[in-house]
């Protein structure tokens, strides 16, 4: 036995009710992405105040490192000259002032990321 089936145009209706769900999912595509960049923007401004607040420590820690260095550098200035009136070599004078040298060289390239 054969079954016959009828195939029909879509009427207006149905066209309607097809638009209709179309639409629909469009308004649920926008309210979606509405939800991702309010999401967006408050994860931005977290990210923002972390930097702020990264950089401000950065700051006020090359200012410490600066002020450290300068007594460093006075010392070691100091006990340099006593050692060459005594004639003796004080190694500690050495290791110092690579560390000054190291932290200048830091310092080059840290002052351009904090300002």
């Amino acid at each position: 036995m054969s079954k016959i089936v009828s195939i029909e145009k879509p009427t207006e209706l149905s066209k309607e009710v097809s638009t209709e769900k179309v639409e629909l999912s469009f308004v649920d595509d926008l309210k979606s992405y509405e939800k991702e960049l309010y999401n967006g923007i408050d994860d931005l401004m977290e990210f923002a105040t972390a930097a702020r607040e990264a950089i401000s420590k950065g700051v006020r820690e090359l200012n410490r490192l600066n002020a450290v260095k300068k007594v460093a550098e006075r010392i070691a200035s100091d006990v340099e000259k006593s050692a060459k009136d005594l004639g003796v070599d004080v190694p500690e004078l050495k290791q110092v002032k690579k560390a000054i040298s190291a932290f200048e060289q830091q310092k080059k390239s840290l002052t351009k990321v904090l300002k």
